[in-house]
């Protein structure tokens, strides 16, 4: 869906730990999430670090929402 979005001209970033699977299926922007069943959070952290990780996960998101690219990039992780 994100290709669609994109498009239209739509920025959207792709947050995954399946980078692969993410560059296979053409999405320009993808960010590294924290693991595999939970890739905007981790329930290992305590309440107030897990709200700081997904507070920094969201601001590198809406960043990479506004670097141009012309090709797809893999925005690193926010760990």
């Amino acid at each position: 869906m994100s290709k669609e979005f994109e498009r239209l001209g739509i920025p959207t970033v792709f947050i995954t730990s399946l980078i692969s699977v993410a560059k296979s299926i053409g999405v320009n922007r993808i960010m590294k999430g924290s693991g595999v069943m939970h890739p905007v959070g981790d329930p290992k952290l305590s309440l107030e670090r897990e709200k700081a990780f997904r507070r920094r996960l969201m601001e590198a998101a809406l960043e990479s929402l506004q670097t141009k690219i012309n090709e797809q990039v893999i925005f690193g992780e926010v760990l």
